[in-house]
């Protein structure tokens, strides 16, 4: 047990830092919104991998572009789902293609980056043929998003490895971590303007589990807590099958004052049920299969009947005594980064201030005019 929580590894998320057992990996994404009404707009921002040397990120590119091209878009005269793939620079490459064969005005952009050895893909959507406001933000928001080691992320939005430096309205993410070839399962829910539920999270799951469990499970603790200096609650159960038994941990914070450097969350922990494949250290990891758009997904998955079969659910790999130890040793280690969120530039900055040269001519001109008497003649001194 003590293996677990003393060997703990720091991954930035957020706008925060959490530490997790040191042999757990995971990542997550984040949708980040422009503009909060009606006519906002979405950046889906994801890493796919990391230590990816140029080579490999070369053809994954090419393998993606390829699975879509060879999708021909049979409602638009069968030409291909590919519309277009730029290479911006050699660690940035742009793609776009039709979101379906159904609209054919409606297209998916996405921006493949490689900073550092960090594989980074940001996805949007644009309709009505309006490409070039969507294809700005992307080339934008390239240039803002950089490799750091969490502790020194900074300002911006961590996504493990990566740091998104941009401004923008709102955030909404979810991260994923678990052992390796593990029933256990950790997941961060990340929302930054939301507001708080109505009713609290004990309040709402003791109505849940009377539902969907029909009252028949083993509550292993429940009450009020403090998550990153915010009021919190957690609700922690045991219940069980005629196959198996499960454990779930689920925890919420609140905040009267929303804003992105006090986001909502929601922390789960999970155990028992489907235990996880083991990962072959010498297959490198898949950095195309997992997002790409269903359409050209085609010879990734065999047929339902050449499946294997569905491994058998098993009991938790944890004790109840050693799940509530990994959570309390998580829960406490959430902090909130300082000076985390960058104040927005001034848009009316450019035009109060100077630089040393115009500061250097208003000077001369205004001593030049102090110094000019009527008729504009030089002022004489009195003797």
């Amino acid at each position: 047990m003590q293996e677990l929580t003393n060997n703990m590894r720091t991954w930035a998320f957020g706008r925060g830092l959490i530490d997790l057992p040191a042999n757990w990996s995971g990542g997550g994404d984040v949708t980040l919104y422009y503009g909060l009404d009606a006519d906002h707009s979405t950046v889906e921002v994801r890493v796919l991998g990391e230590g990816v040397t140029q080579a490999r990120f070369d053809a994954a590119v090419d393998e993606r572009a390829g699975r879509i091209a060879a999708v021909k878009n049979y409602n638009f005269s069968d030409v291909p789902m590919l519309v277009s793939a730029k290479r911006e620079t050699q660690q940035h490459k742009l793609l776009q293609y039709y979101e379906s064969t159904e609209l054919p005005d409606v297209f998916v952009h996405e921006s493949h980056l490689l900073i550092d050895d960090a594989y980074v893909m940001l996805r949007a959507v644009s309709s009505n043929g309006n490409t070039a406001p969507v294809e700005a933000r992307l080339l934008k928001l390239s240039k803002e998003i950089f490799k750091v080691a969490p502790e020194n992320a900074g300002a911006g939005f961590a996504l493990g490895p990566i740091v998104i430096r941009s401004h923008h309205d709102q955030e909404i993410a979810t991260f994923e971590f678990s052992p390796p070839a593990s029933d256990v399962s950790f997941e961060i829910y990340v929302n930054a303007l939301s507001r708080d539920e109505g009713e609290r999270l004990l309040s709402r799951s003791r109505k849940d589990v009377e539902i969907f469990l029909a009252g028949d499970y083993e509550s292993l603790r429940a009450g009020s807590i403090t998550l990153a200096d915010m009021q919190a609650e957690e609700f922690l159960i045991g219940f069980k099958d005629n196959t198996h038994r499960q454990i779930l941990f689920v925890s919420e914070n609140y905040r009267e004052n929303p804003s992105l450097s006090r986001p909502a969350m929601t922390l789960r922990l999970s155990a028992g049920g489907i235990k996880g494949s083991p990962i072959d250290p010498d297959e490198p990891e898949d950095l195309v299969r997992w997002t790409l758009p269903a359409f050209a997904r085609n010879g990734y998955e065999l047929p339902l009947w050449q499946q294997p079969a569905a491994p058998e659910p098993i009991n938790p790999s944890l004790t109840d005594y050693e799940a509530m130890a990994v959570w309390d040793a998580i829960l406490k280690s959430v902090r909130m980064r300082f000076n985390s969120v960058a104040p927005k530039p001034d848009p009316y900055a450019n035009f109060r201030w100077y630089s040393p040269e115009k500061a250097a001519e208003n000077k001369r001109i205004l001593d030049e005019f102090i110094a000019t008497g009527p008729g504009g003649k030089p002022w004489k001194s009195e003797e």
